[in-house]
């Protein structure tokens, strides 16, 4: 429905009966009908406009919306990729220090293998050296008291059986003298032999067998480096490492 503005008036729509009665001339016609046409355009023209306000505000405020969810949307994209580049840079960290750790591990491992390959060389010149006898002794003493055995068999490095069966009297009158001063009663039944078998792979030292070889102890050199490494290995990292 047209709506009338204040001040304006349309008696010739709204109030027919209010026309002047009687028989016009063309001329009042024409005037009639010309303020009926500037009333339509009028109101037109305010219809127009008010639905160009309204338009223009719809328009704004839905660009308003699209701007805001524009800013909502690169800002949630900012942030994913802010966190996405955070978490690469602490994995990149992450993976730079374990890398480190892992090369520093590396060398340490290395250094230590090379202490160790030297102490491996430095038994081998002992056991060619004059002192080897005494230390085989020690091994094979150290070893029967170890096991307390009675029947206990001995296999020597291969290639060192004649010095094992050389130092074997003199080891078994110490383990026999260590069993008396412990008060054992078994003295009498030791019986230690020498087993042909002979151990290979290794530069010197012993492995012995009792209980029908059921309980074995092995006293080669290579096993005993092994175990110094092991317990020494703190000690040896402060000295080397810091």
């Amino acid at each position: 429905p047209w709506r009338r503005r204040p001040g304006l008036s349309a008696p010739d729509l709204d109030h027919p009966r209010s026309l002047p009665t009687g028989t016009m001339n063309e001329d009042q016609v024409q005037k009639q009908i010309e303020q009926m046409v500037k009333f339509i355009r009028q109101e037109a023209v305010e219809k127009a406009r008010e639905i160009h306000v309204k338009a223009e505000e719809e328009f704004n405020i839905e660009k308003l919306r699209m701007v805001e969810a524009e800013k909502a949307r690169i800002r949630a994209e900012y942030e994913r990729k802010e966190k996405d580049i955070e978490v690469t840079k602490r994995i990149s960290q992450s993976n730079h220090v374990r890398a480190a750790r892992l090369n520093i591990l590396s060398e340490r491992q290395v250094q230590l293998n090379n202490l160790k390959e030297d102490a491996q060389k430095r038994l081998t010149r002992l056991v060619q050296s004059d002192k080897y006898a005494s230390l085989l002794e020690s091994l094979i003493v150290e070893g029967l008291i170890r096991l307390e055995g009675t029947k206990v068999s001995i296999r020597a490095v291969s290639g060192q059986a004649t010095t094992a069966k050389n130092v074997l009297p003199s080891a078994v009158a110490k383990y026999k003298t260590w069993a008396e001063k412990k008060g054992a009663a078994f003295v009498k039944e030791i019986d230690i032999t020498i087993n042909d078998v002979a151990i290979k792979g290794s530069c010197g030292g012993v492995i012995l067998a009792t209980a029908g070889d059921k309980i074995v102890l092995d006293n080669t050199l290579e096993t005993r480096l092994t175990l110094a490494m092991e317990v020494r290995l703190p000690e040896t990292r402060r000295v080397l490492f810091g």
